[in-house]
């Protein structure tokens, strides 16, 4: 039994040692680095680091080495940079591609990783700040820009390209010096460099008949340029009439006055010519103007400056200003038809009334039909009320109508029972005196008006509804007519006033008067249907009486008619049958002449019945037949 046990022991401890063996051989193999060539092995020694780059086979030391890892190197493209510290001595690095970097024992690559470089064309670049001298430089292109490890780019810039006829203002911040840039020419602004605008600005290019002024504004001088050129400005000169000024080219009839700003005087300058401003003129007014033609249809009214005299020039021709006189405007002549009239007020304040109809002036001189305004005279104006209510006062009047005239007008009042009642109508007015309306009023139609509404509201109060639908055109008359004196004062003449329509305020109550009046149609429609239905029986007795009437009249003419027939035809008879006994006794003697006479008359009556489709029987005796028998020979 001591042996088996032994011999177990021995086992357990042979498979013991070969696990252990086997850990070992494991851990030994898994200790081992193998390092591509794209990757180092950072070794963290008893007193130091140190890093193997690949590719490389190694195993670390186990009594010396504390640690270990393996990294990438830092693999850069053409436009790729990184920055590296080192914890060891703080030093900085740009490491620019393009690399496959491997790192120091004490290097890291900063925060910002790996970074793309600046690609500059040839019309970008960038100011780099360096941060350990505070410099600012420029950087153009076409380039790519990897920083220092102290200089940051602060800003991109775009050059500016500058044409044959641009130009940039300039200033340097750190001398204050200004200047021109010119083109053709690509332009990058230095750090230190401001501009004036951020677009190039355009030289003054001139043709034949174009000008510049530049103002220097240090000294104020004035510099004039005329075409054919370009023109660039100084550096502190800037244009005067916001850029090229066309030269003034003056037609026959034309003027342009210009005014010296050095000395005040001013020139008129005529046509045809062609006028070149100098460093100090200023154009007067709206630039070129033509001469006034003075016609029998045009004045012109001069004023002299230095007098302020006012003088209207009558005598057909051109008018000029000079040195001393301007034209201060163009009258028309005024025309008066034979029913217009106008008021003028002179520099006295006086009115003066000019007539077409010379039977309403009072004086020869009321009567001229066609005038001028004379100079500091003006024509009044008045502002009338329009409207159905006259509620708007902005109706301009100069010349007055003074024919009878329609105004319509829209009032409210009130009945005696209270009813609210909206009136319309019309006015029929005229006014017959100008100077005694513009004596009391200013607002003709409105004092009509606000007049009419008054007497209408007196007037209309003092009856009921009903009476005022009977008598409201008496009312209307009664408005004009009881107060004349009021419009014979203002000199207007009502003629006639009308009321064409109302109707009530009140819904409620314009729904009853609606009915009322509906209803008063209808009664007055059956009344009139009942008369004409009356009209029309009427109308028939009166044919029926004369249809009989005619029947008696034609009972009675066929009456003496048949009569007369009758007795032409008894007589005709008798003539025949005196006629025929006078021959048969003449004739025939011894011969009954009635009995022959009465056998043909019976013989015309077997002949028309024999024509004819009647039956007539005879009897033997009535016909008096005999038979004879005759003889074969016969």
């Amino acid at each position: 039994f001591a042996d088996a046990g032994g011999k177990a022991v021995k086992v357990a401890c042979v498979v013991s040692a070969a696990v252990a063996a086997a850990r070992l051989a494991s851990w030994l193999a898994a200790r081992v680095q193998y390092v591509g060539k794209d990757e180092q092995l950072l070794l963290k020694l008893l007193t130091e680091k140190v890093v193997v780059n690949g590719p490389a086979v190694r195993f670390p030391s186990v009594f010396t080495t504390l640690s270990y890892k393996k990294r990438k190197a830092v693999v850069l493209s053409e436009t790729q940079y990184c920055v590296t510290r080192d914890s060891g001595t703080g030093a900085v690095s740009v490491i620019a591609g393009p690399a496959l970097h491997f790192l120091g024992p004490y290097e890291e690559v900063d925060e910002g990783g790996v970074c793309e470089a600046e690609v500059l064309t040839a019309e970008t670049g960038v100011h780099v700040q360096d941060a350990k001298t505070g410099e600012v430089r420029l950087v153009t292109g076409p380039a790519t820009f990897v920083p220092g490890p102290t200089e940051a780019v602060v800003r991109h810039v775009t050059a500016v390209a500058l044409k044959a006829d641009e130009y940039l203002r300039v200033q340097d911040k750190a001398t204050g010096r200004v200047w021109l840039e010119r083109g053709e020419c690509i332009f990058f602004p230095q750090p230190t460099h401001e501009l004036a605008k951020s677009t190039p600005e355009r030289a003054f290019r001139l043709l034949a008949s174009q000008s510049v002024r530049l103002i220097d504004s240090l000294s104020g001088a004035v510099r004039v340029e005329r075409g054919e050129q370009l023109v660039f400005p100084a550096v502190t000169e800037s244009p005067l009439d916001n850029g090229v000024i066309n030269a003034i080219d003056l037609r026959a009839g034309e003027y342009v006055v210009l005014r010296d700003t050095a000395t005040g005087q001013r020139t008129v300058e005529r046509g045809p010519k062609q006028v070149w401003l100098s460093g100090t003129d200023r154009v007067v007014g709206d630039g070129k103007e033509r001469a006034v033609c003075v016609d029998a249809e045009n004045a012109a009214l001069v004023q002299d400056r230095r007098t302020g005299e006012l003088s209207l020039v009558t005598e057909p021709g051109l008018v000029w200003p000079t040195e001393h006189t301007g034209i201060v405007e163009v009258r028309q002549l005024i025309r008066l038809t034979d029913n217009e009239a106008i008021v003028l007020k002179d520099e006295s304040g006086v009115y003066h009334f000019r007539y077409g109809d010379p039977k309403r002036a009072s004086s020869p001189s009321d009567a001229q039909r066609s005038f001028f305004l004379p100079p500091h005279w003006e024509v009044v104006e008045l502002r009338w009320s329009r409207g159905r209510r006259r509620e708007r006062k902005d109706l301009i009047i100069t010349t007055f109508d003074m024919r009878p005239q329609f105004m319509s007008f829209e009032f409210n009042c009130r009945t005696s029972d209270n009813v609210e009642l909206v009136l319309e109508g019309t006015f029929f007015w005229e006014v017959v005196d100008l100077p005694e309306m513009l004596r009391f009023t200013g607002d003709a139609p409105g004092d009509v008006c606000a007049h009419a509404r008054s007497c209408f509201i007196q007037l209309v109060s003092k009856v009921t509804l009903a009476q005022f639908m009977d008598t409201f055109n008496t009312i209307a008359r009664d408005v004009h007519t009881n107060d004349d004196g009021f419009y014979q004062q203002r000199g207007i003449k009502i003629h006639s006033l009308e009321v064409t329509r109302y109707q009530c305020a009140d819904e409620s109550t314009a729904k009853i008067l609606q009915k009322t009046v509906e209803e008063t149609t209808n009664r007055l429609c059956r009344l009139t249907c009942q008369e004409s239905e009356n009209e029309v029986a009427l109308a028939r007795l009166k044919g029926e009486l004369e249809e009989v009437k005619a029947s008696a009249e034609v009972l009675e003419v066929r009456q003496k008619h048949a009569v007369e027939s009758a007795k032409s035809e008894g007589l005709a008879e008798a003539e025949r049958v005196v006629a025929f006994l006078s021959a048969v006794s003449e004739g025939f003697v011894g011969a009954d002449g009635e009995q022959m006479w009465r056998t043909l008359r019976k013989n015309e009556s077997l002949a028309a019945v024999a024509n004819g489709s009647a039956h007539v029987v005879f009897a033997p005796q009535d016909a008096k037949l005999s038979f004879t028998e005759l003889g074969a020979n016969s």
